[in-house]
């Protein structure tokens, strides 16, 4: 475990993940971008001081309360669109001779 100070300080890279980022506004990818990593991290129980507002945004993400605040907005929508990427079957190519 690590304080929640490391996990600010370092990049995000789950947007790959997404087949279309385009469905995210920019405003929506800069805040996924900088507080990607601390919200994986608190989601998998590895932050050593969270607080107040990092225990509240894990009781959002885990849908027991609405999100009010643009972080909250932003992440739901993300999972969403990852939840969807993660259905939708990729296109195989055909193979010639």
């Amino acid at each position: 475990m690590l304080p929640r100070e490391h996990y600010i300080k370092q990049p995000f890279y789950g947007l790959s993940d997404l087949n279309n980022a385009s469905d995210l506004t920019s405003a929506q990818m800069r805040l996924i971008k900088k507080h990607g990593a601390l919200i994986t991290a608190l989601l998998n129980d590895e932050v050593l001081n969270p607080n107040l507002a990092d225990l509240r945004l894990v009781k959002i993400v885990t849908n027991k309360s609405a999100p009010t605040t643009p972080v909250e907005q932003a992440w739901l929508k993300f999972e969403s669109l990852r939840e969807q990427a993660a259905t939708k079957p990729t296109k195989k190519l055909k193979k010639t001779a």
